[in-house]
């Protein structure tokens, strides 16, 4: 079977589309989710109209019935006014038909969008959601998307669809992940304990005043998990107690350079942190976690940690900066041997 295809809407095409729209709103408030009202869809058919005669509405069909679809369009939303970007398409209105949910179909469509992103050629695609919409945000990081701040109650993200130029590496799907041999192996170990998660200021070495989980270099004949155990205690004198790794982060940097990380999650350690050479400890909230003083990919991942669940990353870097970027889900067993077959 073709994989759906995108398409611009025809005028018959806008009833269909507002009427998936209206059955998603219900859906949701039925759910108790802030992200659309019933009626209100339907009281924008006019500017659906307007959007359709500018070519911005998109839609996919199964046969004649439309199933799912989107606006896409280049004027910029209000909320990236303090962002401004010349090469970007904005994507809003995404829906599917309610007996298409769990298939795939969103994310063909973003997919989609984002071919007709580059063969526009355009920079950036951006888009967003209600800031309380959790899964939805989520679903959006998962597909590459990074979160860029929350305004006027939503909480915008954007994807970057040209590379860098003259880069050695310029995209996540030139890389084969099933041969990819990194350049390093490295470990990050996460305290959790009473609402707490254990952090630090790094010092010096390679991100020094940023914060982080203690960690650091796989040693050669060294395991990641002994890596991890062995540098928290170096980093901020204790002791953890059954390290249990549940993120797997493969960096691939712009010029070719690459590392592997695993970062693990204890729920007891022995000792009080204090200060070294390496880092300033501290305790945090786990409420109150300060990503905007981490690295940028912490953000996306660390979460997932904290919910004990455990993922895979995949991140293209180019001079320290996030570039590009993927999550999925793993399990736990398989990740167990990775760290197993993971040594310097």
């Amino acid at each position: 079977m073709n994989a759906p295809r995108l398409e611009r809407a025809r005028r018959a095409d806008i009833d269909a589309f507002v009427d998936l729209l209206e059955a998603a709103a219900q859906w949701m408030v039925a759910r108790g989710i802030e992200q659309w009202r019933p009626g209100g869809m339907r009281a924008q058919r006019g500017a659906f109209i307007a959007a359709q005669d500018a070519g911005e509405v998109y839609v996919v069909r199964s046969g004649a019935r439309v199933i799912g679809g989107a606006v896409l369009r280049a004027v910029p939303d209000p909320i990236w006014r303090d962002s401004p970007e010349p090469s970007a398409l904005y994507l809003g209105k995404l829906v599917v038909a309610r007996d298409r949910v769990g298939s795939g179909l969103g994310t063909r469509i973003v997919e989609e969008c984002e071919r007709v992103a580059r063969e526009r050629g355009v920079a950036w695609l951006r888009l967003d959601c209600v800031a309380t919409n959790g899964s939805l945000a989520r679903y959006y990081e998962q597909l590459g998307y990074y979160p860029r701040g929350v305004v006027d109650g939503l909480l915008r993200h954007d994807k970057r669809m040209a590379p860098p130029a003259g880069v050695a590496v310029g995209s996540l799907d030139a890389i084969d992940f099933a041969r990819w041999r990194p350049d390093s192996v490295a470990t990050l170990l996460f305290v959790v304990r009473g609402g707490e998660v254990l952090l630090i200021r790094k010092l010096r070495g390679h991100g020094a005043g940023k914060i982080n989980g203690p960690g650091g270099m796989v040693e050669q004949g060294e395991t990641p998990r002994a890596c991890a155990l062995r540098e928290i205690e170096e980093e901020v004198g204790v002791v953890a107690a059954n390290a249990t790794p549940l993120v797997e982060l493969r960096f691939q940097n712009t010029d070719g350079s690459s590392m592997l990380g695993f970062a693990f999650r204890a729920d007891a350690c022995r000792g009080d942190a204090h200060d070294t050479a390496e880092a300033v400890p501290f305790w945090c909230s786990l409420d109150a976690v300060p990503y905007d003083a981490m690295w940028d990919d912490d953000r996306l991942w660390l979460p997932y940690l904290l919910d004990r669940t455990p993922i895979v990353g995949e991140f293209l870097m180019h001079d320290d900066r996030l570039v590009a970027h993927r999550l999925r889900p793993i399990d736990a067993a398989a990740l167990e041997r990775a760290v197993d077959m993971a040594r310097d």
